[in-house]
């Protein structure tokens, strides 16, 4: 199976600090970033293996990175049946 790796970077969820202990990102919906990236990779036929998603922060921003397979068609498999 055809795959890609992908790494999509959340413009304007940067983690900002709250005090010097703790910085903290504005609040975003996951779901609405995981179906952008859904978007982007199905115009090149591919479908992101939402197990596979990780969240990881890298200089306070967001980056959403995951592996991504090329769509197959659905296969059928007929079965003939005859009564003799």
């Amino acid at each position: 199976m055809e795959s890609k790796i992908f790494s999509y970077k959340a413009d304007g969820i940067v983690l900002e600090p709250v005090t010097d202990q703790l910085k903290l990102s504005p609040v975003f919906d996951r779901k609405e970033l995981v179906e952008k990236i859904k978007d982007v990779l199905k115009a090149d036929g591919f479908k992101v293996d939402e197990r596979s998603l990780q969240f990881k922060i890298e200089d306070g921003q967001l980056f959403i990175q995951g592996l991504a397979g090329k769509e197959q068609e659905a296969r059928s498999i007929g079965f003939m049946s005859g009564k003799i």
